[in-house]
């Protein structure tokens, strides 16, 4: 395939990499310096786990033009980058599948309503890890698949074929039927992590020490899933279903104390959180509207979503 990544993040850059080294031919958009940083070095990534690095060449661009034609579009921006981008996904008509793999709270309605139902499909990295100088250091998550779906539950074919081209790329990967409930269920997961990091102070290890922030956290991830359930959807992926609807609550809570010790907590969350301010406080404003509809009363997120609100800003990560 023919494949445009839009965004040259982490997860971008990521992605390239393994699409491009598994024989399509992909090109990068990106800008500024993270631009000249991809055209002076390659796209480099190094897996934290085996401690391997590499160096991939991929073509590039800076803007999306109409007239430009790829088989797919992988999007891999943050949330709060959308508005920006969707006109020029718009007015380009050639590019037939636009997978949006980032946080999006409020699922397919607006992108289905800007570039119709049948070029929009939903999906979720299965990886974390930072962008440092011009390397991406990364790890993909055990727990986490790739995934990748239809909006509105429809079924078509064009999820297994992109699963397959994932799997293939060396990303475990699977479908899910509910992307809008599998979307909505991680942003308040994610906005409810992230807020307790920053009344940690931006420290994991102090996290896993502080029990009522902690609790604070489970309680705020428990309310999000039961508005997802109001609305109709059921709560995805299942390892989170189970450690926040299944367990007991001080169990959930044992867990993510552990977790938040371990330095790779550090890696996945704390040093996102603590440059994608922006992006939280726009996912946190979409959750409230979730809320709202939802009819769910939920303390713990609004003491939560204060938080971030109050965090300051940190410099934003190029795309």
């Amino acid at each position: 395939m023919k494949i445009l990544v839009y965004g040259a993040g982490v997860i971008g850059t990521l992605y390239a990499v393994r699409l491009q080294d598994a024989g399509h031919q992909v090109t990068v958009l990106a800008r500024g310096a993270r631009l000249a940083e991809i055209q002076q070095h390659g796209l480099v990534v190094e897996d934290i786990v085996a401690g391997i690095r590499s160096s991939t060449r991929a073509a590039t661009v800076d803007k999306l033009d109409a007239e430009d034609a790829f088989d797919m579009a992988l999007i891999t921006v943050r949330n709060d980058q959308l508005p920006a981008i969707i006109p020029a996904l718009i007015a380009n008509k050639r590019i037939p599948i636009v997978l949006f793999m980032l946080n999006n709270p409020l699922g397919s309605k607006r992108l289905v309503d800007a570039l119709g139902l049948d070029r929009v499909l939903l999906g979720f990295p299965g990886a974390g890890g930072t962008l440092e100088d011009h390397v991406v250091r990364y790890a993909l998550i055990r727990q986490q698949r790739t995934t990748i779906g239809e909006p509105r539950g429809i079924h078509t074919t064009r999820p297994k074929v992109l699963a397959d081209s994932m799997s293939a790329a060396g990303f475990p990967t699977r479908i899910d039927s509910d992307m809008d409930g599998w979307l909505s269920s991680h942003a308040f997961f994610v906005t409810s992590v992230c807020a307790a990091i920053y009344l940690a102070g931006g420290d994991c290890k102090r996290l896993s020490r502080s029990q009522p922030v902690l609790e604070l956290m489970v309680g705020g991830v428990r309310e999000g899933f039961k508005a997802v359930r109001a609305l109709g959807h059921a709560v995805h992926p299942f390892p989170l279903k189970v450690l926040f609807t299944w367990l007991p609550r001080p169990v959930s809570v044992h867990y993510w104390r552990r977790f938040f010790f371990q330095e790779m907590a550090e890696f996945v969350f704390a040093q996102h959180a603590r440059h994608a301010v922006t992006e939280m406080r726009v996912l946190a404003e979409e959750c409230r509207l979730l809320l709202e509809k939802s009819g769910i009363e939920a303390p713990a997120l609004r003491q939560l979503y204060q938080a971030i609100d109050k965090y300051p800003s940190a410099h934003q990560p190029a795309e």
